[in-house]
């Protein structure tokens, strides 16, 4: 009687095993979710400012940008206020600016000799010489003073380079600094000695091409000066984050999602390009439907496990995967036959 039990019992599961009932096939994994379009500003504890605009969906850096500031200059990011984590903004708007001393000194530096180029040229066109010999002497004596400046900024940096504590770029600006200055005092002579031995004609020429030199000058440092007004690149949400390495403004494209999910090589075959897959959430009863966009080649050690990763793609807003953060899910391939379902599950 027991034998003929156990026989039955054998075609039972037989008969389980080939009936024509389908099951669901699933796969555990952990999700990582990137938004489809991130960018990042990061301020460094040195004051290195850069913006990174990445494309999680291609997987390339769209776009890159650094703010080059001298050594020394003090460099402040301010931030629109009412921005806090996950609150939404459009594109285009401004998010922050960024202030650099050394170029607001430069800018008022050459505001105040533009404003005196142009009083120079209406003293030369009313001829009222002296007053212009006078103010071209100040001229001088400024520019002497900065030159005196700048010498002492090279040798000291010229000093540090040689101890290796500093940059050969650094060395190389103190002296482009240093020419520059130079070349200042030179400029301020030449004009003085125009003045007191030329011609009116002459003299309001040379102010003339001044004037507008310094006015390219100022237009380039104004323009440079807008660029630090940070808009964003498109519509998103703003998240911060702040890391011994540096600060981080993110402003993320949660109109999408990009997931990243490791599965074992030997289930590789049961996910294809293009496949609807459901994601369930295992801490919880949500289901997430999201398309394969690919599935990667390269073999990866996990645990004691050979994976590949698989990129999917969520559309729509999603507010179910915290964005970098590992979560546990099932990917969940359809339903098939009880045979072929044992036959995955036994696939070693």
């Amino acid at each position: 009687m027991r034998k003929y039990s156990g026989l039955l019992v054998l075609l039972l599961l037989v008969a389980a095993v080939f009936a024509p009932v389908d099951v669901p096939f699933t796969l555990e994994s952990v999700a990582k979710a990137l938004p489809v379009q991130q960018w990042i500003l990061l301020k460094t504890p040195e004051g290195v400012l850069s913006a990174t605009l990445h494309n999680h969906l291609t997987g390339t850096i769209q776009e890159a940008e650094s703010y080059q500031f001298q050594r020394g200059d003090m460099v402040e990011v301010k931030f629109v206020q009412g921005r806090e984590q996950g609150t939404p903004v459009k594109a285009g708007e401004t998010i922050a600016s960024i202030y650099s001393n050394e170029l607001n000194a430069q800018l008022v530096r050459l505001r105040n000799q533009l404003a005196i180029e142009q009083a120079n040229k209406q003293v030369v066109a009313t001829g009222q010489k002296q007053e212009l010999i006078r103010q071209l002497k100040e001229q001088i004596n400024l520019a002497q003073e900065d030159l005196k400046l700048r010498q002492k900024t090279l040798d000291r940096t010229r000093g540090l380079y040689e101890d290796g504590l500093v940059a050969l770029v650094d060395m190389e600006r103190a002296e482009n600094a240093f020419n520059e200055s130079a070349a200042r005092v030179k400029v301020a002579e030449e004009t003085l000695r125009v003045a007191a031995t030329g011609e009116k004609a002459e003299t309001v020429t040379l102010a003339s091409s001044k004037i507008s030199s310094l006015q390219k000058e100022i237009d380039f440092l104004e323009s440079t000066q807008d660029r630090f007004d940070i808009s964003a690149p498109f519509p998103g949400k703003v998240r911060f984050e702040s890391l011994p390495e540096g600060d981080r403004l993110f402003i993320e494209d949660t109109a999408a999602l990009v997931l990243f999910i490791p599965i074992r090589l030997k289930d590789r075959a049961f996910v294809k390009t293009g496949q609807q897959i459901e994601l369930k959430l295992l801490d919880g009863e949500t289901i997430v439907p999201s398309t394969v966009l690919e599935t990667g080649e390269r073999v990866e050690i996990l645990g004691r496990d050979q994976v590949v990763v698989i990129k999917a793609l969520v559309e729509g807003a999603n507010h179910y995967f915290p964005t970098g953060m590992p979560v546990r899910c099932q990917i969940r391939c359809g339903e098939v036959r009880v045979a072929e379902f044992l036959k995955r599950s036994v696939r070693w």
